[in-house]
């Protein structure tokens, strides 16, 4: 073999030992398996050859039993590198073990050692072996540290973990990954003043490693999430603090800021992380996933306009990224534009096609829209796609019915009930029975309706404020069930006090039952509430208006409700069908114009 291929062989020789045995110590090592395989040559005699003292044979090689001992373990270190190369770990590990039977002061393969024989189920031999280690190399942190692990995970005894961690964090006080078992230990045991006292310690360190400060930042966000479920103000500014250290540490290593920028999101400091993305992109702009995520955090600080800049340079780029398709498709409808939303999101259909979520997404954003066309096409593929779903037959139901294609909707809702009541019976909640009501209403089936809308009050009472006023308003509509329409409306109101429509509701009951000043209050009481102007509301404020004789007052109320509704035929017939009776009113001779 030529000497630059043994170079080659003892360098990974050399990196496969994890740089425990150096390359000089792999080479004396080659020397001496040479010396064991080669046999000695017989020396000639006296007679053959007389050989002058000063050439005479040296003394046979002695080496100290520290050489000796390193040198086995050697051996069958690289006896245990052919094995797992050939036959795999189960095979190695035996020379492994001798390995650490001559050089148990190898830490790195004890908790390599223990890791395999605790896969295996064989705790106490694990605990051994890296006893052993502890022994042979006592300032050594990752054994103790192992050890803590067993006995915490494996052997819950977090009273032998704790004094282990505590060992390992002495000798190494600038390891994260072990203040991180101390934090386990603790919070396996609820000793919460100690998790405290632990990160508090950790902040005192004088680490020069990003990586240190990020490790206890990420202990940090989980405590506070396992305790909490959320991290308030005060939480996320220490949290922040430790990441402000980090970040003095990253120098201009793109990977170390963006890693850094993510940890700023987590603490919801959008402003500082998208500093950081931007500065990771200056010095690697092709650093995968870093645009996306400056991206979403615009998304989250509000510039959208920025945010879809960035998204649709990425899709530009790269065509088939599903992600970038689904933030652009929520700036869409955080900005009230559900028509380009469902572009996007047929873009995202298209790379993910066997996603549910993605199918019953596209059609709630359809109803959004008012594209009932649109949610009907979906909802049937859908039914396609996915047959053992019900929830896709619902949405046709629904479609169908907002499409007023009645007769369809009623079968559709039918089937549903059906089938979900033997297979999926969670389907037919409240919302079922309100959704089937409605549809039956608008196909003028009143019994039906009120049949399915008295079963969603009755399967969520103390959330059928919906239930409630549909049924009361129906029946008002209809002139019909006068008290009980007004009891179900108040309670709808009760249930929402501020809702503006329950409140148009209970006015019109009100004035259906002849109560017409009450009636108006109430009407002018919702109109108030609403947020924007209800053609509704404004009609019935009108029409108590006529009730009490004031018919000026009422065709005020009816042109605005025309302003509002301009293609409603009936109001225009109200309105000229009375604007001649003010036409025919005597004047006011005191209020009269010269």
């Amino acid at each position: 073999m030529e000497n630059g291929s043994i170079s080659f062989k003892l360098s990974e020789m050399n990196h496969a030992a994890g740089l425990r045995y150096p390359v000089r110590v792999w080479a004396s090592l080659a020397g001496i398996l040479c010396s064991a395989i080669t046999p000695w040559t017989a020396l000639a005699t006296e007679n053959d050859w007389t050989i002058p003292e000063e050439f005479s044979y040296p003394k046979p090689l002695q080496i100290s039993e520290g050489s000796e001992k390193m040198a086995r373990a050697q051996a069958y270190y690289l006896q245990a590198l052919l094995d797992e190369e050939t036959d795999g770990p189960e095979k190695a590990l035996a020379s492994k073990r001798e390995v650490l039977n001559w050089d148990p002061g190898f830490t790195a393969l004890s908790v390599e050692v223990a890791q395999h024989l605790l896969r295996g189920g064989d705790t106490a031999e694990a605990l051994s072996v890296l006893k052993d280690a502890t022994k042979a190399a006592p300032h050594e942190d990752a054994p103790t540290h192992a050890l803590a692990g067993i006995y915490l995970r494996q052997l819950q005894k977090p009273a032998l973990a704790e004094k282990f961690a505590l060992q390992a964090l002495e000798r190494n006080p600038n390891d994260p990954t072990i203040y991180e078992t101390l934090w386990e230990i603790y919070r396996s045991t609820g000793q919460n003043q100690k998790i405290e006292n632990l990160i508090q310690k950790a902040s005192r360190s004088d680490s020069k490693d990003y990586l240190y400060w990020l490790g206890i930042a990420d202990i940090r966000i989980r405590d506070s999430t396992r305790a909490n479920g959320k991290s308030n103000e005060a939480v996320l500014d220490r949290i922040a603090s430790l990441v402000d250290k980090a970040a003095k540490l990253t120098g201009e290593e793109p990977e170390a800021i963006a890693k850094t920028a993510d940890y700023y999101t987590l603490c919801k400091r959008n402003e500082e992380a998208k500093v950081l993305y931007r500065k990771a992109l200056a010095a690697n702009g092709n650093l995968p996933g870093i645009r996306e995520k400056l991206a979403d955090c615009l998304i989250q600080e509000g510039d959208s306009d920025e945010a879809a800049r960035i998204l649709e340079e990425i899709i530009k780029q790269n065509p088939l990224y599903l992600a970038a398709y689904d933030q652009l498709a929520r700036i869409d409808l955080e900005q009230g534009n559900p028509v380009a939303a469902m572009s996007n999101m047929r873009q995202a259909l298209l790379l993910a096609p066997i996603d549910p979520r993605r199918q019953e997404e596209i059609i709630h954003t359809a109803f959004r829209a008012g594209e009932y066309e649109t949610a009907l096409q979906f909802a049937i593929e859908g039914e396609k796609k996915f047959p053992f779903m019900l929830g896709f037959t619902l949405l046709r139901a629904v479609a169908l019915s907002q499409k007023q294609d009645h007769p369809a909707a009623l079968l559709a809702f039918e089937r549903t009930l059906v089938e979900a009541s033997i297979s999926s019976p969670e389907i037919l909640d409240a919302a079922f029975y309100i959704s089937y009501g409605s549809a039956a209403e608008k196909a003028g089936d009143h019994v039906k309706a009120a049949e399915l809308l008295k079963k969603a009050i009755a399967l969520d009472p103390l959330n059928s404020a919906e239930a409630c006023n549909y049924l009361g308003y129906m029946w008002a509509e209809r002139n019909e069930n006068l008290d009980e329409a007004e009891r179900l409306i108040m309670q709808a109101v009760q249930l929402d006090p501020s809702n503006g429509a329950y409140m148009d509701s209970l006015g019109w009951v009100w004035l259906c039952q002849g109560k017409f000043s009450k009636a108006l209050a109430e009407l002018m009481r919702a109109a108030e509430a609403m947020k924007n102007p209800d053609p509704v509301i404004f009609e019935h404020i009108g029409d108590a208006h006529e009730k009490l004789g004031r018919t000026a007052d009422a065709l005020h109320y009816w042109q605005k409700a025309l302003q509002l509704e301009t293609h409603n035929a009936s109001l225009a017939e109200k309105i000229d069908r009375n604007a001649s009776k003010v036409a025919r009113q005597p004047t006011d001779k005191t209020t009269a114009r010269p």
